[in-house]
């Protein structure tokens, strides 16, 4: 059989990249001039050496076929790019040009791309290539995905009059609770290997076309302190410190604006905020007029209970949040596990232990989700209403029965009224559901 010229192409192009180093990445940060010292990126230790080293054409014209930018951010470009030899379309990022003389910042870059490829997990993106161009450009592929930023879906769902796609628009408030399980088990992973990841926002996670959710964008994560980042450490020996203030200051935890110590805890609290978000629909702070006010803001512990932002939410719901996102560490959920395990139990009509209430309400929780699992929608508000139309029910049967018709009458009506102000969105809530 005689070889296809493609094929032939392919092998001398893979033996081309195989048999050359990254040599030039090592010169390049040897001689890139220092720029003042910050702690925000960590250190990345050992040598980059091993590493492929393309030629300008084999990427730019060969191998990878540009096909737009898909995002622009401080420090790198990521570009949507088409395999030609795999037939895949992939996401290329790259530092930007004006950039790759500063040596922080390529260590960083190196970082961002190492910590990505050390989290293996579905719901974390994958990394499938870190190499250098021919003209010493550093850059790493990774997954495309074909979807929609969780901050732009919240902002469309939000916003009644956006158009939406068929994503957005199936996203009822117990398929984003779904959601929001897988960013928990993600994130579960990444403190299990040892990585805090310190800049988890909407921003960074990704929902794919086919369900699917992805956290993206590692560059500032670092190792948990104590025994929890050994992992990281262990892999990575230069894994940096938590001690720094770096983040988003929506997303951060008190201690992180603080610039104290941070532990798992910091990514709780983040989660806490961000599971806000996604049952609101908005955010826990909002109209401040700079960012020292809405710091101020976070580290008093100042934001909009979100019983008052969703009133129809339930309480269970609302217990996982305000504990979550508890002032001092020690009030908050010891870990993403604990979290997500007490969500669980209120998905499934249980009570969570960040809630408390009676023994009757438990009973009853218990015996709704084994027996009448529509019996979970409805709310306290309900239940308390429902108590006070069966009282005036009872009342104006009563009056009926002493010969006070109208009075009774009128009684019966209300607690009619008052049944109907129940079942209405009660009803809505049980349809919710089940979509």
């Amino acid at each position: 059989m005689t070889p296809s010229p493609t094929l032939d192409a392919t092998l001398r192009r893979s033996q081309l990249a195989v048999g050359s180093t990254l040599r030039a990445l090592e010169d390049t940060m040897a001689q890139a001039p220092a720029r003042p010292e910050s702690t925000d990126p960590p250190p990345v230790a050992g040598s980059p050496s091993g590493l492929a080293r393309r030629s300008s054409a084999l990427v730019a014209s060969e191998r990878y076929r540009e096909l737009g930018e898909l995002g622009a951010g401080g420090m790198g470009v990521v570009t949507r790019v088409r395999d030609v030899d795999l037939l895949r379309d992939l996401a290329v990022k790259r530092l930007r040009p004006e950039l790759r003389d500063d040596r922080r910042l390529l260590q960083q870059f190196l970082w961002e791309a190492r910590v990505t490829a050390y989290l293996d997990h579905p719901n974390i993106i994958p990394l499938h290539d870190l190499a250098l161009a021919g003209d010493d450009e550093l850059y790493f592929t990774m997954k495309y995905v074909d979807g929609v930023a969780l901050d732009e879906a919240i902002e469309q769902l939000r916003d009644e009059s956006a158009s939406r796609g068929e994503l957005v628009e199936g996203l009822t408030l117990p398929r984003r609770l779904r959601l929001f399980l897988q960013l928990c088990r993600a994130l579960e992973f990444a403190h299990a290997r040892g990585v805090l990841h310190r800049d988890l926002k909407p921003g960074n996670i990704m929902l794919g076309e086919h369900g699917e959710l992805l956290v993206m964008d590692w560059g500032l994560a670092c190792a948990l302190p104590g025994s929890a980042g050994h992992p990281l450490r262990e892999a990575m020996p230069s894994a940096g410190s938590s001690e720094l203030v770096s983040g988003t200051p929506l997303y951060m935890s008190p201690e992180q604006v603080l610039g104290v110590a941070l532990d798992a805890r910091s990514d709780v609290y983040t989660l806490g905020v961000i599971l806000y978000e996604l049952i609101a629909l908005t955010r826990p702070i909002t109209d401040v007029s700079s960012v020292h006010e809405l710091q101020a803001r976070i580290t008093e512990g100042r934001h909009t209970a979100l019983a008052l932002a969703a009133p129809s939410v339930s309480s269970s719901l609302v217990a996982v949040v305000e504990r979550a996102m508890a002032l001092a560490p020690d009030e908050r959920y010891a870990s993403v596990r604990a979290m997500r395990e007490d969500l669980e139990i209120a998905l499934d009509g249980g009570t969570p232990s960040a809630e408390v209430v009676s023994l009757a309400t438990r009973v009853g929780r218990f015996y709704g989700r084994e027996h009448h699992p529509w019996l979970q929608k409805l709310t306290m508000g309900d239940i308390e209403a429902l108590g006070a139309g069966a009282a005036l029910f009872g009342a104006g049967i009563a009056l009926v029965c002493v010969g006070v018709t109208r009075l009774g009458a009128i009684f019966i009506a209300v607690a009619w009224v008052v049944a109907m102000f129940v079942k209405i969105p009660w009803f809505r809530r049980v349809r919710a559901d089940g979509e």
